[in-house]
């Protein structure tokens, strides 16, 4: 269920010292409604006050606050540098390139109230998954992971916050204005809500979904696939069509994937021994990337090592034409009698109409100004955002 976020508002003060903050001291003071300008979160405080109370209405609490987590879970709070880049990079890829397109307001009247930060995932007991991030009600979200934040890495950037991000605003639009319903209908049948986390990445490509959470109810289906088609570079979308449109055949309990096979002897094309040609490498298992990777696997065994992994496809297509100058390689039957590609293309038409008529929105638009902004990520200038109250 969804749970509604009690709004909390903080009264601040108006002018913002220039002196050297004390970072020796703990960042879990007691909570005051003043800030202090004797804190040595206070140069932080003030760039959130202007830049996020001030401008978008919304409370950012990078200090973990007990009231507002799930205690069953055992989580741990954001470290402050990370909370500081993430507050920065948040502004930047997410609520800022809103305020671009739509102005300030439209975050202000739809955008969450609360961003609460915490430093490590919610782990799921009974099936093992891990929580990124929530939205609570449509007025808070909360983002998890924060201290295995890499600014260098745009793709991890990308899986573990960004796409979260996307994702968790995607539900607080559609709670206000729900999206059309012939969305649901494209992959009834398709949505695993029990065991989504053991399905192959590729099968579920095939079978029209984003991702493996995006098979396992429409709802996120929906947000998986505004949030993968925002976030995702132009070549990681394309190369997800590409998984899209072939067959795959599973190995190994469906940890491994593969889309072209061959028979390296003519024995081993009497008895349907498959040598298997086109790895599929899942983000979770590459740093953020997935792609196809070159190596083989005979029928039943796990795949060697791998010194490549394609992540365009430019590259695959490469990689395949390769391999079929020496082998007859053959494409794995697409046996799911579904059209992967135009299912997803389907569904992404779908939220481009409703981004368009609910709220005034060109999703290809969004998706262009964020794709140039995660690009090249002036990291050092946003720092000196908050380098400037000191």
């Amino acid at each position: 269920g969804v749970a509604l976020a009690a709004l909390i508002s903080m009264p601040l003060l108006s002018g913002c010292s220039s002196d050297e903050p004390d970072r020796n001291n703990s960042i879990f003071g007691s909570e005051t409604d003043v800030l202090d300008p004797d804190s040595y979160t206070y140069a932080f405080d003030c760039w959130i006050r202007d830049n996020y109370l001030k401008v978008y209405n919304c409370e950012f609490r990078y200090q973990m606050q007990h009231i507002g987590t799930d205690m069953s879970y055992n989580l741990v709070p954001a470290t402050l540098d990370k909370a500081e880049d993430l507050a920065l990079l948040t502004k930047y890829l997410w609520f800022d390139v809103y305020g671009k397109l739509v102005g300030e307001d439209f975050l202000k009247q739809y955008g969450p109230k609360i961003l609460h930060l915490i430093g490590s995932p919610a782990y799921n007991p009974v099936n093992h998954t891990e929580i990124l991030g929530l939205a609570e009600g449509g007025l808070k979200v909360s983002l998890f992971k924060v201290n295995e934040l890499d600014v260098n890495n745009t793709s991890l950037l990308n899986e573990h916050y960004f796409k979260t991000m996307h994702h968790e605003f995607a539900h607080i639009l559609h709670q206000t204005k729900t999206y059309p319903r012939e969305f649901d209908l494209i992959n009834t049948v398709n949505y695993e809500p029990n065991n989504w986390q053991d399905r192959n990445g590729a099968i579920v490509n095939s079978l029209g979904f984003s991702t493996t959470y995006a098979s396992s109810q429409s709802r996120e289906d929906f947000a998986e696939t505004c949030a993968n088609y925002i976030t995702r570079t132009y070549e990681q979308w394309d190369l997800m069509l590409w998984i899209a449109a072939r067959g795959w055949e599973t190995t190994f309990n469906d940890e491994y994937a593969y889309a072209y096979y061959y028979y390296a002897t003519p024995s081993d094309r009497e008895n349907d021994n498959r040598t298997y040609v086109g790895l599929y490498i899942s983000p979770e298992a590459n740093n953020g990337l997935f792609g196809i990777a070159e190596t083989t696997a005979k029928t039943g065994s796990a795949p060697g090592g791998y010194s490549k992994i394609h992540t365009t496809v430019e590259g695959v297509e490469e990689y395949i034409k390769r391999m079929q100058q020496q082998y007859e390689l053959v494409p794995v039957a697409d046996a799911d009698l579904n059209d992967g590609k135009a299912n997803i293309e389907q569904k992404v038409s779908i939220a481009r109409n409703w981004f368009k008529d609910a709220w005034g929105l060109d999703i290809d638009e969004l998706r262009d100004e964020v794709q140039h902004r995660q690009s090249s990520i002036p990291m050092d200038s946003l720092r000196n955002q908050v380098n400037q109250y000191k």
